[in-house]
């Protein structure tokens, strides 16, 4: 891990997370104009509300504009890049953006692939559902796409890294992403053990009962 360059993501996202991190897209707009508005000149929270990617962003301009929002690999790759857009973003190719936006950001904070997957994404593995799972309480905000709780999915036959749940993305709001990544960066938590590729407590003092 890059220490220095997670520390300039937490600053980022704490600076400007209220109204520019949704974990929903890697650059996003949200859909409708009440929306935008409610975010970018109220206090509503960026996060609470879905988030439609943008296909293109012209090279050398800013990645993020005044009404963009972003996720975690989002603000990574935009610090990576000094907030301007690489030549990749000026065409609309899906998959090709989701692998420069995965590798820049895993370069940037110094993450393997599999540590990447588990921080950027809300299936298998991921960081956000394995917190669901060891640390309800602390977490209680998060929640998965077809159940309300954890404990929900499982009651019908769901261990907690199965790749069918989805964490809800619109239930990590800014402030949970900075704690998280913060507990990381102090490394607390490690986001893939070599055994499994699962998120794991790296000090046995941070079991949490």
């Amino acid at each position: 891990m890059n220490k220095e360059n997670m520390q300039k993501l937490i600053d980022a996202i704490k600076f400007d997370g209220q109204k520019k991190f949704n974990m929903a897209t890697f650059i996003g707009k949200f859909e409708y104009e009440y929306q935008t508005e409610g975010v970018f000149n109220g206090d509503e929270l960026a996060s609470e509300y879905a988030s439609s990617r943008v296909a293109v962003i012209e090279e050398g301009t800013s990645m993020f504009n005044c009404t963009s929002t972003g996720c975690i690999a989002g603000f990574a790759t935009a610090l990576a890049c000094d907030w301007k857009a690489p030549g990749w973003l000026s065409k609309d190719d899906h998959v090709n953006q989701v692998k420069n936006f995965e590798q820049t950001s895993n370069k940037f904070l110094g993450l393997t692939y599999d540590e990447g997957k588990n921080l950027y994404y809300g299936d298998k593995n991921s960081i956000w559902k394995w917190l669901m799972k060891h640390e309800p309480m602390k977490y209680s905000k998060l929640e998965l796409e077809e159940y309300d709780s954890l404990d929900d999915a499982e009651e019908s036959g769901y261990e907690w890294d199965n790749e069918d749940l989805y964490v809800n993305f619109n239930t990590i709001d800014y402030l949970t992403a900075v704690d998280v990544l913060t507990r990381i960066l102090n490394q607390e938590i490690g986001l893939s053990c070599a055994e499994m590729n699962q998120p794991y407590y790296v000090r046995a003092d941070e079991l949490v009962s």
